[in-house]
């Protein structure tokens, strides 16, 4: 017993439109007649069909919803499984996967540039081995893609130690759940836009934040190298900077973390941080300077009154 193609090797021509038909949304197996086995386990004689025995996937609820969510958020969904190619296109095109009915068995794809070229046009995979998903994995990644790998089997454990953000289930296997960064507990990929929607909320936030430190950094450099060649005199003291701290950063930044922020996650985080930074120290500067000119030459102010100012 097992898969069709498996099992009867070249004489799969025989019972192959059974399994198309079949097989459009039940997952096969082959119960085949053979004359015994070699003491390594390999069949000897030709087998003889005898029947199917069909599986059929129970769809979640809530995965077509899941998967529409994931379309709208610009993520390009990608089904790869080692079961029947017709199997996993049938259930992919039943909840929403773009580019279902043109589906890929893994077994025509053989060297690293076929599996380039079908990434880029195919979005359904069967009949893939679990050396093959690690390879898919490292193409999407060489290609510029940030790979989010979904799986619970020991097949998926080579493809989810490559992948950018590993994925198990709670009921998976052991390897699975060892080598994944996130672990859904209730088995439930609908889980996932919250944890997408609470990653983005502590990255943006966090980037937001770091700008408002990197910001007083900024402006605090660029002071002290202008006041070196400024002929007036450092205007703050360490008392002032502890006020301006708490006042432009420490309770800015910590109603920022608090804030609900589900913006789409853009760019590296230093240059964001940079970007940021930049306009608002710049503008900070010269504020500084538009006090000394005007505290110091328009209106005679001393050092004490300007500093204040």
């Amino acid at each position: 017993m097992g898969t069709a193609q498996f099992v009867l090797g070249d004489d799969y021509e025989r019972v192959g439109s059974q399994v198309e038909r079949l097989a459009a949304d039940t997952r096969l197996l082959l119960i085949a007649r053979v004359q015994g086995f070699d003491e390594l386990g390999s069949l000897q004689g030709s087998p003889q069909p005898l029947g199917f025995v069909g599986i059929r996937d129970q769809i979640r609820p809530t995965a077509t919803e899941t998967i529409a969510y994931f379309k709208d958020q610009g993520v390009r969904v990608l089904v790869i499984s080692g079961d029947d190619s017709h199997t996993v296109s049938g259930i992919a095109a039943k909840v929403g996967v773009e580019g279902a009915e043109r589906f890929v068995d893994a077994t025509t794809l053989k060297t690293e540039s076929d599996v380039e070229r079908a990434l880029v046009c195919d979005s359904v995979f069967g009949r893939v081995r679990p050396e093959q998903k690690k390879q898919f994995v490292l193409a999407l990644q060489k290609a510029g893609h940030t790979v989010a790998m979904t799986g619970d089997g020991v097949n998926d454990t080579l493809a989810l130690k490559v992948a950018d953000c590993s994925i198990a289930m709670a009921s998976g296997s052991d390897a699975a759940r060892n080598v994944a960064q996130l672990v859904l507990v209730d088995n439930d990929f609908a889980s996932m836009p919250k944890v997408v929607a609470e990653g983005r909320r502590s990255i943006n936030n966090l980037q937001r934040s770091a700008s408002l430190f990197l910001v007083k950094t900024l402006l605090s450099i660029a002071a002290a190298l202008l006041f070196i060649a400024a002929p007036w005199q450092y205007p703050f003291q360490p008392i002032q900077m502890t006020l301006i701290s708490a006042f432009t950063i420490g309770i800015p930044s910590f109603v920022l973390a608090l804030e609900p922020n589900r913006e789409r996650i853009r760019g590296r985080f230093l240059g964001n941080v940079i970007v940021r930074s930049i306009p608002g120290a710049v503008c900070s500067v010269c504020c500084i300077l538009v006090a000394n000119v005007v505290g110091y030459c328009l209106m005679g102010l001393d050092y004490e009154q300007v500093s204040a100012l």
